[in-house]
């Protein structure tokens, strides 16, 4: 899959309190990710951590002074409706998503917005149960999300400006992704949803640097693949509907983020 043009993006970068933008602590490396269990103040990738534990070894709030907790800030966030996203924290910078498809980037100890990107989800995407994205992957300087219309788009984790943007499948056949994204090595790892409405699942995985696809993966074999051959043939006079096609439509949706 090819890289759409840049266009694609609506930016809203708010530059707050004269802290300049550029100098956002953005540089998640893979080798960060991959100790992400052992940097407490952070919470690098969807799950905390590669073992998807989403265990916090913080031990500053105990059963002793819960009841003594104060709230310090509050987002107001534009999102009417469910909202799954799971924060991720880079060095006191926070990234999240917001329904549709939003990324703001916040200060974790003040609240305060450093900017905004907003996708131009269209009104016509097929996602099902409920328009949510459940959060973002960062990487070497650079935020990503899956959309709901089958994108995978690249920000610039310091300024909020849109990379490059990639049509991964075609929205109208209900493809859609609502998983947050998995950043392993150089790629970016996405699944789809749409199993309910008839896809052929699969998971791809992206150069992070270019967008190139690098790989995909059905979960539905075809023709020529490791298990297709358990497709039993269709009878000549089926007594019931028999499609010998099936494989196309049969689902397995990967809408979960991994584990690595």
């Amino acid at each position: 899959m090819k890289p759409t043009p840049t266009a694609r993006g609506i930016l809203l970068a708010l530059i707050l309190g004269g802290m300049a933008v550029a100098n956002l602590p953005a540089q998640v490396s893979f080798e960060r990710l991959r100790e992400a269990a052992g940097e407490s103040r952070n919470w690098l990738t969807y799950s905390g951590s590669y073992f998807s534990q989403r265990h916090s070894a913080l031990d500053q709030i105990t059963p002793a002074n819960v009841g003594d907790l104060e709230l310090q800030w509050m987002y107001q966030a534009p999102v009417f409706g469910p909202w799954q996203a799971t924060p991720i924290v880079v060095d006191g910078v926070m990234y999240v998503s917001q329904r549709p498809n939003d990324i703001v980037a916040l200060d974790a100890r003040t609240g305060r917005v450093f900017w905004v990107y907003s996708y131009p989800t269209p009104s016509d995407h097929r996602a099902c149960c409920g328009a949510n994205n459940r959060g973002v992957a960062v990487l070497d300087g650079r935020v990503f999300m899956a959309t709901l219309d089958a994108h995978v788009v690249a920000i610039d984790a310091s300024s909020g400006a849109l990379l490059w943007d990639v049509e991964v499948a075609d929205r109208h056949l209900a493809y859609s992704f609502t998983l947050s994204p998995l950043a392993v090595k150089d790629k970016v790892i996405v699944g789809t949803t749409g199993g309910d409405r008839g896809i052929r699942g699969f998971i791809s995985a992206f150069d992070a640097e270019t967008g190139e696809e690098a790989w995909r993966f059905y979960t539905i074999p075809g023709p020529g693949e490791p298990g297709h051959e358990t497709w039993e043939p269709c009878p000549p006079n089926p007594e019931t509907y028999c499609d010998p096609e099936a494989w196309k439509h049969g689902g397995g949706a990967a809408w979960l983020t991994g584990s690595y």
